[in-house]
């Protein structure tokens, strides 16, 4: 498994800027974000309580979309941006693969145009969809590669895929300062 953070790439969609990140998840607001699949609740689920252990003082709160086609609907967006303001930093599960990888970048998306740093949580193999949809959304967003599979809805199952490595890799996709390459982006705005 490998963490990835992908660059831009041409696009007709302006590019913009990732959010800066938090300095520490210690005592910070977590928000939650689930796509509206089976497995994403229980990913998230896990993903929370292993976080929970690492930094007690911190706070989840979830946002759960009733069905990942309701990501299309403005009013959707509106609400996903309005929770993405009131946390401090959120973590995304797609729940599934494939074409649900476009919506999950979706979300991720709104919540950084939130001026909140996001990653998204996909399943192994799918870093291209999920790269390719951020782009054409304005944005090279952060994502973590799990090994939880996209069928995988047993949360003791998932508990113990969710490992250190994975938690690791979370904490650093939402704690890691901006690249050069992405504060000289943030800069040109």
């Amino acid at each position: 498994m490998g963490l990835v953070t992908p660059s831009s790439a041409e696009s007709d969609a302006e590019q913009k800027p990732l959010v800066s990140r938090v300095d520490s998840l210690s005592g910070a607001r977590i928000g939650l974000y689930d796509n509206g699949k089976p497995a994403a609740e229980p990913l998230l689920t896990a993903v929370k309580e292993k976080l929970s252990e690492r930094y007690p003082d911190a706070t989840f709160e979830w946002y759960h979309v009733g069905h990942l086609n309701k990501i299309k609907a403005d009013d959707e967006q509106d609400s996903v941006a309005d929770w993405a303001g009131d946390v401090d930093t959120a973590v995304g599960a797609i729940g599934d693969c494939g074409s649900c990888t476009k919506f999950l970048a979706w979300g991720i998306e709104l919540i950084e145009d939130a001026g909140t740093p996001g990653v998204g949580l996909i399943d192994e193999g799918f870093e291209l969809d999920y790269q390719s949809n951020a782009i054409e959304r304005g944005r090279p967003l952060r994502y973590k590669k799990t090994p939880v599979r996209c069928e995988t809805t047993n949360l003791n199952r998932v508990r113990e895929e969710v490992t250190a490595e994975v938690v690791d890799g979370i904490v650093d996709e939402l704690t890691r300062g901006l690249t050069d390459k992405e504060r000289a982006e943030a800069a040109a705005q």
